[in-house]
């Protein structure tokens, strides 16, 4: 009779708990979510996630809003996303480098499967450009002095997909390059013009304006075809060099969230990346569309971590 009882009492301690999930899950959102940028304010990838926001906010008729955690290449906004509750109020909008090789290289506190995919949402071709007084003029010209001399570039930061990429160019050419990371995307552009670099590898998005002002020279883009917002601006390939190279930005949430909350942030962001005035504020902020659904992006970030561990071995960085 005791054991009956104790079976009662563990089968209905159950039933409790599976009907609080649900009737929380029905709720959901009763409370402002968060989504966690782990950089500063005026980045593509904050660009990003400031359009999504302002659109999920009038989706699931809650605010969103948008946390920018800065530091250690994206690092230290991750590490602050995976101590969040697995609640799905804690979003974060990751990018390529930060999610998928900061773990190859050290211990950041966060794995890249401590997180659930939700979507892809743009991606930004990387591009080469020198402050206006540098003496290169094309794709060539580095490629020559890199190879008589040690040039000096800036990404945002080690470990990135930029610093990647452009070490795995190196390796291929057999370039004497020295990197020197810029703590953003903003930081490396300001190491260009300053003369501190030789050249600055980041998302040809940030060269629009100061290309214009006649501040930088871009010398190419490493994008399948011309990017719209730099008509004038080559590709790696046209100047003999193929190269095709991107940064993602993708919304993922805590493992252990709610399926039936996961399921419902993925319908959200699913139909507010379709909605025409999203695409239009993407246009406008130089952002290229790229959506991927939940399955499409886990596969993508395995592949990245794949082709990453691979280069951070032959460069050294790999933990």
């Amino acid at each position: 009779m005791k054991k009956q009882n104790g079976i009662a009492l563990v089968i209905g301690l159950l039933l409790v708990v599976l009907c609080s999930g649900i009737s929380w899950a029905a709720d959901y959102p009763s409370k402002p979510i968060k989504i966690i940028v782990p950089f500063n304010a005026g980045d593509a990838v904050d660009a990003t996630a400031r359009v999504i926001a302002e659109r999920m906010k009038k989706d699931l008729r809650t605010p969103v809003v948008v946390q920018n955690i800065a530091g250690g290449g994206g690092a230290i906004g991750i590490a602050e996303a995976a101590k969040a509750p697995a609640d799905g109020y804690h979003l974060v909008m990751a990018s390529t480098g930060a999610l998928t090789a900061r773990p190859l290289i050290s211990n950041p506190g966060y794995r890249t499967d401590d997180f659930i995919p939700l979507a892809q949402l743009v991606e930004v071709p990387l591009g080469l450009a020198v402050r206006t007084q540098s003496p290169f003029n094309s794709v060539n010209d580095v490629i020559i002095a890199s190879k008589g001399n040690r040039v000096t570039y800036a990404t945002p930061a080690p470990g990135t997909t930029q610093h990647i990429k452009m070490s795995e160019l190196a390796i291929d050419q057999g370039l004497q390059l020295t990197h020197i990371g810029g703590k953003g995307g903003k930081g490396a552009v300001t190491k260009a013009l300053t003369g501190e670099v030789d050249f600055v590898f980041v998302g040809a998005s940030n060269y629009v304006a100061l290309a214009k002002s006649g501040k930088l020279k871009v010398l190419a883009v490493a994008a399948d075809e011309r990017v719209p917002y730099l008509p004038d601006v080559k590709t790696f390939s046209e100047q003999g060099m193929p190269m095709n190279a991107a940064v993602w930005f993708g919304l993922l949430v805590r493992k252990g969230t709610p399926p039936d909350i996961v399921e419902k942030l993925k319908k959200s962001i699913y139909d507010v990346a379709q909605d025409e005035k999203t695409r239009k504020l993407y246009k406008k902020l130089h952002l290229n569309e790229a959506f991927l659904d939940a399955d499409a992006f886990q596969d993508r970030i395995t592949r990245t971590v794949q082709n990453h561990r691979k280069i951070l071995e032959e460069i050294g960085l790999a933990k």
